[in-house]
């Protein structure tokens, strides 16, 4: 005997197959055999949220001694919709590769540029004053590689020049200072021996023309080591004191000239700033305003929390204002032309802001605190 069941016999029964799109009913056994139609009709679709064409399939078909009636239908989905859709689909992979495409490259660069940022960090660090070769890190990148090759070749070369530089400015001011102190003793013995008056006014031309250059040369030095950052050694210090220190200083040439002195100093004004330089940065423009100014001028100093101004009478400037703090730019010719070039290097390296200009027939420096001093 067989253990095969008939093939009428395979399936599922009719009330376990529950699909949204199929309709299974029992008809009677004696009703007529439905054929397969197809019909189309317009029906709400709850995917798209509208009423949408519909595609019916129906038949009926006796099975193990019933009658059953099926249906199938489904929705005609629009050309348009489709498409619609595939756009939204291809948008949103889009989006998501882009998204993780910069994730990649955030992470990717982060690893794959830290030699480089590496490199700048050490750059920034990097300075002539430490006497230190540039430490650079090792990395399989060749083209970082040949970069860092390239930036310690060049900072050595950068340490020697500098080196080499400032050795002889040293050896150089050095080697003038001894020459020009003996050929002063030798003009000033002259001076006390007997000579006529124009023998004495030879050598009092060459003792001005010998005292001017051993001035050139000692601006020279120290506009050379404020270039190069040599004075570290910042401080406090009462700036109020200082000026006030400075001006008693220069009150004989200021007699000498008549000069009318106006001044407004605010007590305890306190500035983070080298103190020799804070002497140097006084003193030549307290000496600016009394050497270019007319006799029977006047000289107005004012010192507040957040500025220097000092105000001279006398002539107009020959040029302007600002090619004052160039080296060697001069309207009197008994001037080395150095003064506010040294005046304008101190300000630089103390943030400080300073500005020359001519007003009211008056010359006026105003030198701006930075808000850390």
């Amino acid at each position: 005997m067989s253990s095969h069941r008939p093939k009428d016999q395979i399936g599922i029964p009719a009330n376990k197959i529950v699909r949204e799109q199929i309709q299974i009913r029992e008809l009677k056994y004696s009703a007529p055999t439905v054929r397969l139609h197809l019909s189309d009709t317009i029906a709400w679709s709850r995917q798209l949220q509208r009423m949408e064409r519909q595609i019916k399939a129906a038949s009926s078909y006796k099975i193990n001694g019933k009658h059953y009636y099926i249906s199938v239908y489904n929705m005609m989905i629009r050309a348009q919709d489709v498409t619609k859709l595939v756009i939204q689909a291809m948008l949103w992979i889009f989006v998501l590769l882009l998204i993780l495409l910069l994730i990649f490259i955030r992470i990717g660069s982060e690893k794959i540029l830290s030699p480089f940022n590496q490199s700048l960090v050490a750059i920034h660090k990097f300075s002539l004053k430490q006497k230190k070769a540039i430490s650079l890190p090792e990395t399989g990148i060749l083209e970082f590689k040949e970069l860092n090759h390239f930036l310690q070749k060049m900072t050595k070369k950068a340490l020697c020049d500098y080196n080499s530089l400032k050795e002889f400015s040293e050896n150089a001011s050095h080697e003038l200072q001894t020459p020009l102190a003996i050929i002063q003793g030798k003009l000033e013995l002259l001076m006390e021996s007997d000579i006529n008056d124009e023998q004495a006014t030879l050598i009092l031309t060459a003792l001005n023309a010998l005292d001017k250059l051993t001035k050139t040369n000692q601006s020279l030095i120290l506009l050379t080591k404020l270039e190069n950052e040599e004075y570290e050694s910042i401080e406090q210090i009462n700036f109020s004191q200082l000026v006030n220190e400075t001006m008693k200083g220069f009150e004989e040439l200021i007699d000498m000239k008549s000069i009318h002195l106006e001044k407004q100093i605010c007590d305890n004004v306190l500035l983070k700033l080298h103190p020799v330089l804070a002497s140097i940065l006084l003193n030549n423009l307290l000496s600016n305003a009394i050497r270019h100014n007319n006799f029977d001028g006047c000289i107005s100093v004012q010192l507040s929390t957040s500025k220097l101004l000092i105000e001279n009478s006398g002539n107009p400037p020959t040029i302007p204002t600002e090619e004052f703090f160039h080296r060697f730019k001069k309207s009197n010719p008994d001037s080395i032309g150095l003064g506010l070039s040294i005046v304008k290097q101190i300000c630089e390296l103390h943030l400080f802001n300073i500005q020359y200009l001519f007003r009211n027939n008056k010359h006026a420096i105003e030198v701006t605190f930075n808000k850390r001093a």
